[in-house]
């Protein structure tokens, strides 16, 4: 009975060790992920956003990717239409933070919109990127 015990202690002291490595690793790689500011712009004027009276032809949001592996795209970030978004708009930003992965990365932004039948369409992704280094705890701005 000692025996089960002991292997009973092992296991759950092992479950502890386990579980404090996985909470520094995630709090670490908050602690350390990189502040981003990523500004752009926009012209609605050929395709004004969609709202609860347009829900086709419109733009509904933007979104923030990681498109460095082209295999494994990642969506950092969903950005809402800004208000007003009328005609062009010139200073459209969001702040993240990102990381890991740290190093040469590829950051895009996409329009994404609804076609004319309400389905998701959405701007080609090399449209509007930039490759970065991104480093530790570092703060930088992106401009598409």
């Amino acid at each position: 009975m000692n025996s089960i015990h002991l292997r009973n202690a092992k296991r759950s002291l092992l479950g502890i060790v386990v579980a404090l490595v996985i909470s520094g690793v995630v709090f670490f790689g908050q602690v350390l992920a990189a502040n981003v500011t990523a500004n752009w712009s926009y012209d609605y004027g050929p395709m004004p956003p969609c709202s609860a009276q347009r829900t086709a032809n419109c733009i509904d949001h933007f979104e923030v990717l990681d498109i460095s592996d082209r295999k494994k795209t990642a969506v950092i970030r969903f950005v809402d239409n800004p208000k007003p978004a009328v005609g062009k708009v010139g200073k459209i930003s969001t702040d993240f933070k990102y990381g890991p992965p740290f190093g040469q990365r590829t950051i895009s932004v996409i329009a994404v919109g609804r076609d004319p039948n309400g389905a998701r369409v959405a701007s080609y992704p090399d449209a509007a990127r930039v490759t970065v280094s991104i480093r530790p705890s570092a703060r930088m701005s992106l401009a598409f």
